[in-house]
């Protein structure tokens, strides 16, 4: 149908919606999603009530944002930076059609397509006069003045905006007031795609589904409920995917259980539950909020391996030999108990510390089995190349209101690295039986990064002091891996590792196999949180297809298995960065609110140009670098600030107090006055040697 669409549209140079309606024997609804299909493909493009053929000098692309802000578009998985007279009437997520102009910086031609259609507005009272602000503010808010009469000053409202005419936007509704408890992380989550907001279908659906696992749905699957298997999650965590067990065998060889939710068994493909996961595919936690990608009814219930429950799972049983390596493997459907929730901090407790919990006895042999499992993985993924990057995750704790009231350094956990090790083998042994099948299915993938961008890192380290040789090839993990080697040693590690992380491509999902660069794997996917992750339910859904209905693989069939696929792995990963986003954003309005004006406090350098970059706890910000003329000395030949007492430079991980002179919270930034270095201890030559 598409085809002789395109075909009458060729024939007519543009027509009109109604035109084409009345040429072809098919639904108001169907020839709209035919439509929207073709321009998304950017096959056709439609300005005003007329389609056309998509111009040849034309690209399509998707805006997204950066951490600071910047608007750009992502196409082909590269950034495009977006003409500055080009910046107004876009937002996040928009589908856009544009041209490139000699400095190769895309100029916005239409918006195709405005995929975030709900948004937060403010009223706010200025002067006697009632403004409606919106979240994204490159857009302009009209609404009747009868709404507009109703509404207060601090109210927070939501409106729509019709995807195919951005000018046509219609008020939904007030949603809270500026000064409510956790209004930020609602407004937050619901401008960047993502809420806890059901209709009536959904609900039926939700209301409809088990609470508990009956015996008949236990047949036909490997019985380990009498097995001592357990959760290791965070204290508060209610939605728990993932449970475990280990034994070790006569041969010296380790058996590891990894149970998995069997969500695919309750959210069939078609339901309203299904199609809604499809829309958010991944849950979003901000401090202390969660917006679930299933209701929190399925996911801290039926789905959740909760203690002394019974829970239906897919299992990946595997034999981990001395060095890692994974000699058998088995994936079963399986039904468990978990015999305990454990939290990480109880589980570092036991092996860091030696310090038995009460309540953890009779699983102290299986936790250091599964201790010593993660081990050999560890061993075997750094042979591999896995590159480690340093933990930049600051620890944070809350108030029971939800407010941050502490934000301290990331802590080194054993436990974690256990669960993260055991979750990575378990997702690399699915990947590799897709593989073995040569059927489509969702990859994780991490790509080769680019050369000149790891070596413009090395460039700038060289000018701050470093004596680093640029990388020659990057094609194998390993290089980078000594890079990182080498670098792990400086107190200023966990910054050089984030300029290297961010010089990298990103992770994404794919159908097509192209490795996960990061750990060193050919093939990888995401298959342990299918309750919060819809590429893990897809991969679940996938694995049902092989073992149920085999006669359906057909060549044509997997075909459009696979577009359908592709399809979901580009909203996913979109979704993915949309949640990154909110979450940057939502922790860092937290903690301004920890921030005092006029309070002193120890900053980060981050970089260093005509503009220093600093982090103080935990949230940046920019001071202009002649700030520092009359604090510091300056090094002409050497082109570096120093402290005149100690002769110290100033460098990426250098410290300085810094006074707060402003905190904006209203557009989320804050100020600072630096006052001084802070002093570093005189090193001798001969620890400088060392």
């Amino acid at each position: 149908m598409k085809e002789l669409i395109l075909d009458e549209i060729k024939k007519n140079n543009h027509i009109t919606f109604k035109n084409l309606l009345s040429k072809f024997n098919i639904g108001h609804e169907e020839l709209h999603k035919l439509l929207l299909e073709m321009k998304l493909d950017g096959v056709i493009l439609q300005l005003g009530s007329n389609y056309r053929v998509f111009p040849d000098d034309l690209y399509l692309g998707n805006v997204t944002v950066s951490s600071s802000g910047r608007k750009y578009i992502m196409h082909n998985n590269e950034k495009i930076q977006i003409a500055s007279d080009f910046l107004n009437g876009i937002i996040l997520n928009d589908t856009v059609s544009y041209r490139l102009n000699q400095d190769n910086e895309a100029e916005i031609y239409t918006v195709v397509n405005r995929s975030l259609g709900r948004m937060t507005c403010e009223v706010k009272v200025v002067n006697g006069k009632k403004l409606i602000i919106p979240f994204h503010n490159d857009i302009q808010v009209k609404l009747d003045d009868t709404i507009v009469d109703s509404l207060y000053d601090g109210d927070i409202i939501v409106i729509n905006i019709n995807p195919e005419d951005t000018n046509d936007i219609s008020y939904i509704g007030t949603i809270g007031r500026r000064d409510d408890p956790l209004i930020d992380d609602v407004t937050i989550a619901l401008n960047y795609g993502f809420d806890n907001i059901y209709d009536s279908l959904y609900m039926k659906e939700v209301y409809a589904l088990p609470t508990e696992v009956s015996e008949d749905e236990t047949v036909g699957r490997e019985d380990y409920r009498s097995q001592d298997s357990f959760t290791i999650d965070g204290r508060y965590t209610k939605d728990m995917d993932d449970g475990v067990y280990g034994e070790m065998l006569p041969s010296g060889n380790i058996r590891i259980y990894v149970h998995i939710a069997d969500v695919s068994h309750y959210i069939k493909i078609g339901s309203k539950i299904f199609e809604r996961a499809c829309e958010k595919t991944t849950s979003l936690y901000m401090n202390n909020s969660v917006f679930h990608m299933l209701h929190h009814i399925i996911s801290n219930g039926i789905c959740s391996l909760n203690e002394l429950k019974d829970r239906l799972t897919k299992t990946v049983i595997m034999e981990i030999d001395t060095d890692g390596n994974i000699v058998n493997y088995d994936i079963v459907r399986s039904v468990i108990n978990s015999k305990k929730k454990m939290t990480y901090e109880d589980v570092d407790e036991i092996i860091m510390n030696n310090n038995m919990v009460p309540g953890y006895e009779k699983f102290e042999k299986s936790l250091y089995i599964l201790y010593d499992a993660a081990v050999r993985l560890e061993k075997r993924y750094t042979q591999n190349g896995k590159v480690a990057f340093a933990n930049t995750e600051t620890n944070k704790t809350y108030n029971s209101d939800g407010t941050i009231n502490n934000v301290a350094d990331p802590v080194n956990s054993i436990s974690r690295k256990i669960i993260e090790n055991l979750m990575v083998a378990a997702n690399e042994t699915v990947a590799n039986w897709f593989v073995n099948l040569d059927i489509p299915t969702v990859y994780r993938v991490h790509e080769i990064p680019d050369i000149n961008k790891i070596n413009a890192v090395i460039a700038k380290l060289n000018k701050d002091g470093y004596k680093i040789k640029p990388i020659k090839e990057v094609d194998n993990p390993k290089a980078l891996q000594v890079l990182l080697n080498i670098l792990a040693g400086y107190q200023e590690y966990p910054i050089i590792s984030t300029m290297l992380v961010m010089a990298m491509q990103r992770a994404r999902y794919s159908t097509n196999n192209l490795g996960h660069y990061a750990l060193g794997l050919p093939a990888y996917l995401h298959f342990t949180s299918p309750i919060r992750r819809l590429a893990d339910l897809l991969v679940h859904h996938l694995i049902d297809l092989v073992l149920d209905n085999p006669e359906k693989l057909t060549p044509e069939y997997l075909a459009e298995l696979e577009d359908w696929l592709e399809d979901l792995c580009k909203q996913a990963s979109r979704m993915e960065r949309q949640a990154e986003m909110a979450e940057r954003i939502a922790e860092r309005r937290q903690i301004l609110k920890l921030l005092n004006k006029d309070d002193i406090y120890e900053a980060t350098v981050l970089e260093i140009g005509r503009k220093i970059k600093l982090r103080l706890e935990g949230v940046e910000t920019y001071v202009d670098s002649k700030e520092l003329d009359s604090i510091l000395g300056y090094n002409t030949k050497r082109k570096r600030y120093y402290d005149t007492e100690t002769g110290t430079h100033l460098k990426i991980g250098s410290k300085l107090l810094v006074r707060v002179t402003s905190i904006d919270s209203v557009n989320d930034n804050f100020n600072v006055k630096i006052i001084d270095m802070v002093k570093e201890e005189v090193k001798t030559k001969t620890k400088k040697k060392q």
